[in-house]
């Protein structure tokens, strides 16, 4: 679930009155900060060559004038009709902007005024007596929290009371990729070309860092007000070694069970993790899941699976047909 991600599950439309105590809370940074990402993604897309401005790369990727106004699946125009103000913390929240299995993601802003952004909000309701749920949602905070990259979602804060876990996320005003390609058809080269670079810059930072997203798609690309990428959604990311190279005799012989249990690569050692960025779990979208992912329970190399979903995002999606391409 993330800022503009497709319902799964039917959820009432307004969030009850927060009034339950803090039970706990960790900020990372201030929301302002966010102005100067959003600086910083804008010089990253400059053009490198002298003989082209900013300015026209940006043109790339907005809609021609006669063109109807973009149509989202979760529209969160501000009603024009008065409510009742809802807090959360010291923020107040606004129009929803997506839906997901455990709750809603909700505009917001502090009341003094300042940044907007994006609250995911988990109802602990919904969470049941499923004892992989929490572990889950601690461990995409503990991996948003030490991320500090212009294309990737910036972790502001988590609160905790006794109703609900809050994540407080940066706002990503141009909603997602999947719905800019949707409403004009496909992507001019240069626009194509300047953000598969910033998902990939995106996705490099992660594999050093010694994390794996496993879930990068369309829906899970969000724009800001430049149509610069912010990589959202960590909820399947996990960690690895990226100091332990497999080898390619190894990574060759996954398929291969009695291979896999000589060499005990099934184990878990003693950091928690498998050698290398091996790992078992099959989770993503399976319109973008590397085969190893859909048609095996073998285990896989995490970072080879991301980079099969950036290469779905690139070619095999009919909707990035570049304009050299119709």
């Amino acid at each position: 679930m993330d800022q503009s991600s497709s319902p799964r599950h039917t959820i009432p439309d307004t969030l009850p009155r927060e009034d339950s105590a803090i039970l706990s809370r960790l900020v990372i940074d201030d929301p302002q900060a966010d102005v100067a990402r959003e600086r910083a993604r804008v010089a990253e897309a400059q053009p490198m060559s002298a003989n082209h401005h900013h300015e026209s790369t940006i043109s790339t990727m907005e809609a021609p004038e006669e063109a109807a106004a973009p149509r989202r699946r979760q529209e969160h125009l501000k009603s024009s009709h008065p409510r009742k103000e809802t807090k959360f913390g010291e923020y107040i929240l606004g129009q929803t902007l997506g839906e997901g299995e455990f709750g809603k993601v909700k505009m917001g802003w502090k009341k003094e005024g300042g940044v907007q952004v994006a609250i995911k909000l988990i109802r602990r309701e919904t969470l049941g007596n499923n004892p992989n749920r929490l572990p889950k949602i601690y461990r995409e905070i503990s991996i948003l929290r030490g991320l500090q990259h212009p294309n990737i979602v910036r972790l502001h804060e988590m609160v905790e009371t006794e109703r609900h876990i809050g994540i407080i996320l940066e706002y990503a005003s141009g909603g997602e990729l999947f719905d800019y390609i949707l409403n004009h058809r496909y992507l001019k080269d240069n626009a194509a070309r300047r953000l598969f670079a910033q998902l990939v810059s995106g996705v490099g930072y992660l594999h050093k860092k010694g994390i794996v997203h496993r879930d990068l798609k369309l829906e899970n690309l969000l724009l800001d007000r430049n149509r610069n990428i912010i990589i959202t959604d960590f909820g399947f990311a996990n960690t690895f070694s990226p100091d332990d190279e497999l080898g390619e005799d190894i990574e060759y012989n996954l398929n291969n069970k009695d291979f896999v249990t000589k060499m005990g690569l099934e184990h878990i050692l003693p950091t928690g993790h498998r050698r290398g960025d091996l790992m078992q779990t099959s989770c993503g979208s399976p319109c973008y899941a590397a085969p190893e992912l859909v048609v095996s329970d073998s285990l896989y190399t995490g970072r080879k699976v991301d980079v099969w979903s950036c290469g779905v995002i690139l070619v095999r999606q009919p909707q990035l047909t570049s304009e050299s391409q119709q």
